[in-house]
């Protein structure tokens, strides 16, 4: 199976710095086409000329330079038009990660996985889009030029375009590709290969961290434009406190100190955990969390919300590269089921509530969650072990992905394990019904689920059309455990 292509555009916010630290532990997993710095009404490094309002008549910054006071109501500052600059990342910071921290690591990530990418060609693809000015897309840049040209490429995979910041750059390449076309004769073909090929991961069709999405008016120069988001969340400030009971440990100062930021890698060490003494140029002072244990971004009607020193700060974009990572789920090839972070949902008002993930409250049980922080783990330890001393998921391999079957009738599941390094591991098969679609009223038990061979009745009152999503959860006994799985789909005939 080809690994997935991708291209990551980001604003660099501190929780996409850390997001991209954890990314280059699963940089074996997808195809990394590239990774492209652009701007969002949180940050944007302007042209040294222009101010806001004069580049971006409907910007939605808010705040005043440095936001040495809180805002006191949503929507954008009237000071802001004024602005040259917003809270400018700091430039290069990515380039040096792969030159530095990512480079140190190299030798032995290639060791677990011969696939790792090298510095040299991350360093290749790391481009610079619409950084200027938040909803930006006056111009084609390197970054937009990028991914118009992966998007017009005679590779029909899909193309899943991240966006971490605003989502002006990923804008410009499709404003450019329409320019170009849209009066020619060959749009129609153009068009559909854009719209069969896009994927968009971390904006809606109305929501994005700047204006230029709906102000460009994509949606209507590309109504068929597919947009994606994940069922559940990962990674959001406040983890430490806010994540689900069974893991909301491993965000905790005193987990991320002793698998993370334990000082025997410098890529682990250079991810960013509150209150490490660390600041970052150009951020704000309340949003320097490496200086303070409370976390306030100064929103009306939110308290500040006080931290341990070393607590988990943030990876909110991480939501739209991890749903990538294959680990035996099935979700890309349908979005009805699941990937690590759930289903995949286009239609937002089908997407299940997630309630409040700053509090926790009414949060969304993920259940692969806690096998992946497990996983962050034992990779962090492929940055400074060799093959031999380290642990590696155990191989599932599933001989029927997809069996049909009638109601009443029994059916087979076989899947087959082999574990790398000789350890034991546990084997459980799990029916979930969000995943599944069966709206009988029998219960659906799998015969000897602990183990990898065994079978499945399926119920008398299941409709033709109807499907049953099993997951078999394989996981080694080892000091730093892996999980994989295999999934199996029963059709109804």
């Amino acid at each position: 199976m080809s690994k997935v292509r991708t291209i990551i555009t980001t604003d660099m916010e501190v929780d996409d710095m850390n997001s991209m630290i954890h990314l280059c532990l699963y940089l074996n997993e997808i195809n990394l086409l590239g990774v492209i710095y652009t701007s969002s009404q949180y940050h944007f490094n302007g042209d040294g000329v222009h101010t806001l309002g004069e580049v971006t008549p409907h910007y939605r910054t808010s705040g005043p330079t440095g936001l040495e006071r809180p805002r006191t109501s949503y929507g954008p500052d009237p000071d802001a038009k004024d602005l040259k600059c917003f809270r400018p990342f700091p430039m290069g910071w990515i380039e040096k990660l792969w030159q530095g921290p990512y480079a140190d690591a190299y030798p032995y990530l290639k060791q677990h996985d011969e696939t790792f990418p090298t510095p040299e060609h991350l360093l290749d693809i790391t481009k610079y889009g619409n950084i200027e000015f938040e909803g930006d897309v006056r111009f084609d840049t390197e970054g937009s030029n990028l991914i118009k040209k992966y998007l017009l490429d005679d590779d029909m995979e899909p193309i899943y375009l991240q966006s971490w910041g605003g989502i002006n750059t990923i804008v410009r390449a499709l404003l450019s590709i329409y320019d170009k076309y849209h009066e020619s004769e060959d749009w129609n073909r153009i068009y559909n290969k854009v719209v069969s090929k896009a994927r968009i991961l971390g904006v809606t069709k109305h929501v994005g961290q700047d204006n230029s999405y709906i102000d460009a008016m994509i949606p209507e120069l590309y109504p068929d434009l597919i947009c994606l988001s994940t069922e559940y969340l990962y990674g959001l400030y406040n983890a430490s406190n806010a994540a689900q009971k069974d893991c909301v440990d491993m965000f905790k100062g005193k987990w991320m100190l002793e698998n993370i930021h334990n000082h025997k890698s410098t890529l682990m060490d250079a991810y960013h955990l509150m209150g490490d003494g660390r600041r970052i140029p150009g951020e704000a002072d309340i949003y320097q969390f490496g200086l303070t244990s409370v976390l306030d971004f100064g929103f009306p009607g939110t308290k500040p919300i006080q931290m341990n020193p070393y607590d988990f700060v943030g990876e909110g974009d991480s939501n739209t590269y991890i749903p990538l990572f294959d680990f035996g789920l099935r979700g890309l090839e349908n979005y009805n089921y699941p990937t690590l972070l759930g289903r995949l949902f286009i239609d937002e008002s089908k997407k299940p509530k997630a309630g409040n993930p700053m509090t926790g409250e009414g949060i969304l049980f993920n259940p692969f969650i806690k096998a992946y922080q497990e996983d962050f783990a034992a990779r962090a330890e492929w940055c400074y072990l060799e093959y031999k001393n380290a642990n590696h998921a155990p191989i599932v391999e599933v001989e029927d992905f997809d069996i049909n079957g009638k109601p009443g009738q029994t059916v087979d599941l076989k899947v087959f394990v082999k574990e790398p390094d000789g350890d034991d591991y546990s084997v459980v098969w799990e029916h979930y019904d969000n995943f599944s679609s069966y709206s009988g009223s029998e219960s659906i038990r799998v015969f000897e689920p602990e183990k990898e061979c065994t079978s499945l009745t399926i119920p008398s009152d299941a409709q033709a059309g109807d499907y049953i999503v099993l997951i078999l959860r394989v996981q080694d006994k080892a000091n730093k455990p892996m999980t994989s799985y295999g999934q199996v789909v029963v059709h109804v005939e």
